[in-house]
């Protein structure tokens, strides 16, 4: 299945793309899309990281353990 170039897919992939529609391909695409939708959505919170670590003595924020 694999060749020095990559990864070949069996000859039943390229059947099941055409009949159904490369679902991997648009699944990749939908998570991209969502991850780019919670970036936008979080925003920067980098800004925030130094102030908690100091509110909270030091201790990891979000830490079940700290």
């Amino acid at each position: 299945m694999s060749t020095a170039g990559g990864f070949e897919h069996p000859p039943i992939y390229d059947r099941l793309v055409r009949e159904r529609g490369d679902i991997v391909a648009e699944a990749r695409e939908v998570a991209e899309q969502m991850e780019r939708h919670v970036r936008q959505a979080m925003g920067d919170w980098t800004e925030l990281r130094p102030r908690l670590r100091e509110n909270d003595g030091g201790a990891r924020a979000g830490s079940a353990f700290g």
